[in-house]
């Protein structure tokens, strides 16, 4: 479903867009793990970039999230991940993504030294945003840029506003209103919005997603990775 929407996105910004991987396999065939692997290292060697989207997406019971973060979980079906957790239960987790990321880059040795491969993610995007006051600490203190609902954070602390326009999870009643909220901050002079496009979004609205890059794009915005900022 993701895959063939890339190209074209590609071919529209004139690069390879930034790609959110969630890095947990487990449970999946190794023909599967295979296979998705070395479509993300194809992609990578297109000029697409790849950044660590959490570990599972999905999260678990932890006896250290507080009522918020309980709370952010049923607001989000269970996938604010790092929603509300311990400074313990959110730096373990953190590590649980970034060793999901080497395993599933460093499989075997044909794989193990892929050129143009860090062995760093350029950033991390934690599931849904919702997060916990000890996350962007850990995330840059790993190397990473680290991104919210409305900023990103780079390694050495620099913050850029940056809104973000997500349609995935939004009544259907909502979108037009989320249409003009994406025209609003594509037009503004300053910060770095983001469109946040996921599977759930294609096909119903695909010429909404690339009616808002041409958008962006006659507006004289550039695509910018975030290795870049």
């Amino acid at each position: 479903m993701v895959l063939p929407e890339l190209h074209p996105l590609q071919e529209l910004c004139g690069r390879g867009i930034s790609l959110l991987v969630i890095p947990s396999v487990e449970g999946a065939a190794l023909e599967d793990v295979r296979e998705f692997r070395e479509t993300l290292l194809q992609l990578k060697s297109e000029g697409f970039e790849l950044a660590l989207h959490g570990y599972k997406h999905r999260a678990e019971f932890s006896q250290g999230r507080s009522y918020i973060g309980l709370v952010d979980m049923n607001l989000t079906g269970g996938e604010a991940e790092f929603a509300g957790l311990s400074e313990f239960e959110s730096s373990r987790l953190l590590q649980c993504g970034q060793d999901a990321w080497r395993t599933l880059f460093s499989h075997d040795d044909e794989h193990r030294d892929v050129e143009g491969l860090d062995p760093v993610p350029a950033a991390f995007i934690p599931p849904t945003w919702y997060s916990n006051r000890f996350l962007p600490r850990q995330v840059r203190a790993a190397g990473m840029l680290y991104e919210d609902r409305f900023s990103l954070t780079t390694v050495k602390g620099k913050r850029y506003a940056s809104p973000v326009v997500s349609f995935a999870g939004i009544p259907k009643c909502f979108e037009k209103m989320a249409i003009a909220y994406a025209s609003f901050i594509m037009k503004l002079p300053m910060g770095i919005p983001r469109i946040a496009v996921h599977p759930v979004d294609y096909p119903r609205m695909r010429g909404v997603i690339r009616d808002i890059v041409r958008m962006a794009l006659n507006g004289r915005r550039t695509l910018i990775h975030y290795g870049e900022l």
